[in-house]
């Protein structure tokens, strides 16, 4: 004869219901992923939720929120490395559409889960599940599947600027795509956006212009037109950022070409046989001397090597007059004028004037 089961006991009926209701939302959660969710009735989830936090199981219900958004993340990391082949804005569209995918699960789960926030997250300190929605996008998909995501996305980033700064044509839809890509970065996080974008980008272009440098100096080159070329890069760059890139990383990146470009090479450049400062001071060009001054002025080191430069001249000036008093204060007014307008009156300019001329 086969024994009798013990009728149930309302604890037992109650972990089970609990149960049956954790499963519930659980599928609810994927079907938002998977934008499956016209059958769903947010009153009856929101109300499953809170008969779940109400009944003391707040802990459970954020575990299984947790380790729900971290398994959906993960089968949107692994349909994106299947584009990882594609072109780049086919992967960043791809991209793009899987965290479109993720954002807008995070925000109905957490309206779905809003009692557990306010009643269990806020009280026990726990990251909320915007915040667990972020953190499983990184760990999944930028940390997860031995990096092919997140070198793919570096790759496809850094090949937008690298293309143009070649001369090469760009597909104009990857403008809005790098855009939205560097802004999901820094909703990530500063250190998301600078470990997978600024860091590498700055690095490319560093390494970009050092060799930009080299190349042009080597050539048949004038101080005048290496200087115009900086300018016209530094206007490149800006428009760029400005079509790609959030507009914080601007400033960086025009001190990298500043410090590439002019810094490492301004001894040179100020002291350029023929088209250098000196060259300039001569010819009266003041247009030349304004872009040399504009360009010098913001790197380090920059206006203590035009001052050097100019006594120099100045020194050379006031040994070829020798005696001549009258030339001499006809030199030292005419460059008074041009420090004044040209450089902003900058004092040093003016001290190393009256030095070479009293």
């Amino acid at each position: 004869m086969l024994p009798i089961p013990a009728p149930a006991t309302d604890q037992s009926r109650h972990r089970s219901e609990i149960s049956r209701t954790l499963l519930t939302l659980s599928s609810a959660f994927s079907d938002f992923y998977a934008g499956n969710s016209k059958h769903l009735s947010y009153v009856t989830l929101y109300s499953c939720a809170y008969n779940v936090v109400a009944a003391d199981h707040g802990e459970v219900l954020y575990t299984q929120v947790a380790t729900t958004i971290a398994t959906e993340v993960e089968k949107l990391a692994a349909s994106l490395y299947s584009a990882a082949s594609a072109s780049d804005a086919e992967f960043l569209r791809e991209l793009l559409g899987s965290w479109n995918k993720h954002c807008n699960a995070i925000s109905v789960i957490h309206d779905v889960v809003m009692y557990l926030d306010r009643t269990f997250i806020q009280k026990r300190g726990k990251a909320p599940v915007p915040e667990l929605g972020h953190r499983a996008w990184r760990e999944g998909m930028l940390d997860g599947l031995d990096g092919e995501v997140p070198l793919r996305l570096q790759a496809a980033l850094l090949g937008v600027a690298g293309r143009e700064r070649a001369g090469e044509a760009v597909d104009v839809a990857l403008y809005d795509l790098t855009a939205s890509v560097t802004k999901m970065l820094l909703e990530l996080g500063d250190s998301v956006y600078q470990e997978f974008f600024e860091t590498p980008f700055l690095d490319e272009t560093r390494w970009f212009y050092a060799r930009e440098s080299v190349r042009l100096l080597a050539s048949p080159c004038t101080c005048v037109k290496y200087l115009r070329t900086v300018e016209s890069m530094i206007d490149a760059e800006m428009a760029r950022v400005s079509r790609c890139f959030d507009t914080r990383i601007e400033e960086k990146v025009v001190a990298v070409v500043l410090t590439e470009m002019v810094e490492k090479n301004m001894a040179r450049l100020v002291g350029m046989e023929g088209s250098g400062l000196a060259s300039m001071l001569v010819d009266v060009r003041y247009s030349d001397l304004t872009r040399m001054n504009r360009l010098l002025r913001h790197v380090q080191g920059g206006v203590p090597a035009m001052k050097d430069g100019m006594e120099a001249h100045f020194q050379e000036i006031r040994n070829t007059a020798g005696d001549d008093e009258r030339l001499l204060s006809r030199e030292k007014d005419s460059y008074r004028e041009m420090i004044d307008g040209v450089f902003h009156g900058e004092a040093s300019f003016h001290a190393a004037l009256v030095s070479c001329f009293t």
